[in-house]
């Protein structure tokens, strides 16, 4: 049997090559003994990419805090699919995010969208069919949305894993407007840094392995729902706080002085659940 040849990734920079930061934290993950999340496409996938993983190892703040945000973005995703078993799910700068293989329940419509050169990529990876499509352009280029098919009164989801922090302010905002202006009723489901982490990037333990930067951070989630009318905020999740319950994947130093690190952790990151309804 003749060997596959890796697969290239050198087109990824900047930004997009973030997205091997989540593909490695989420296959190393799956191989622990007890794993947080268990993601096989995505050791599959790290296999067959020809990429140097390695400069990302001595990232264990990263590993951990990708592996429980993906677990909280799954447990989001499948409770609304649960309550809407037909809904139609818009992942933006979806990157290698296998998250249709583990709640696809043979019904809902899933669309990912992102960089021309990241679907080139996800098209040697994965399969579309007539639920599961992906569409090849930035995510603010507003375009994609004449692509979503939708029935009408049809529940309907946009997710943002990893992807606002290396947007601006405005960018973000617009993103907000359009779906607001085009697509409510929705859910919006993202995951926002605090201030004083976005400000850190060289600090990051495996972003500072990039040339990608963080623009933009919020201490205070309220906020989002002044930038329309007709947003509310759902739900907070806090899922840093959950390092404290992983103590033993923890280096030694940090082992003891979690009580200080968790308040710390509490704010740096988290998701972040509106409710936007037409105006």
């Amino acid at each position: 049997m003749t060997a596959q040849m890796p697969i290239s990734t050198a087109k990824l920079t900047g930004v997009p090559e973030t997205l091997m930061i989540t593909l490695y934290a989420r296959s190393t993950e799956t191989q622990r003994p007890s794993p947080i999340l268990s993601d096989p496409k995505a050791i599959e996938i790290a296999t067959r990419v020809d990429y140097d993983f390695a400069k990302y190892s001595q990232g264990w703040a990263s590993q951990l805090g990708c592996a429980i945000r993906a677990k909280e973005y799954d447990r989001i995703v499948r409770n609304f699919i649960n309550a809407y078993p037909n809904t139609t799910i818009v992942n933006l700068g979806a990157g290698l995010c296998t998250r249709f293989t583990r709640v696809d329940n043979n019904k809902i419509c899933w669309y990912e969208v992102d960089f021309p050169e990241v679907i080139e990529l996800r098209h040697q990876l994965f399969e579309e069919n007539d639920r599961y499509q992906f569409i090849a352009q930035s995510i603010l280029d507003f375009t994609w949305i004449d692509r979503i098919q939708r029935l009408p009164e049809q529940p309907i989801m946009v997710i943002l894993e990893g992807v606002t922090p290396y947007l601006s302010e405005a960018d973000n905002r617009e993103i907000v407007r359009q779906v607001h202006s085009r697509l409510a009723p929705v859910e919006v489901v993202l995951d926002v840094l605090g201030r004083k982490s976005a400000r850190s990037t060289k600090r990051h333990d495996t972003v500072s392995k990039t040339s990608a930067e963080f623009k933009w951070g919020i201490d205070d989630s309220r906020e989002l729902e002044a930038w329309a009318s007709g947003i509310a905020l759902k739900e907070e999740v806090y899922y840093l706080t959950e390092f404290a319950a992983h103590r033993n994947r923890l280096p030694l130093w940090a082992r003891y002085i979690t009580f200080i690190l968790v308040p710390i952790f509490k704010n740096s990151g988290r998701i972040v659940r509106l409710q936007v309804e037409a105006a």
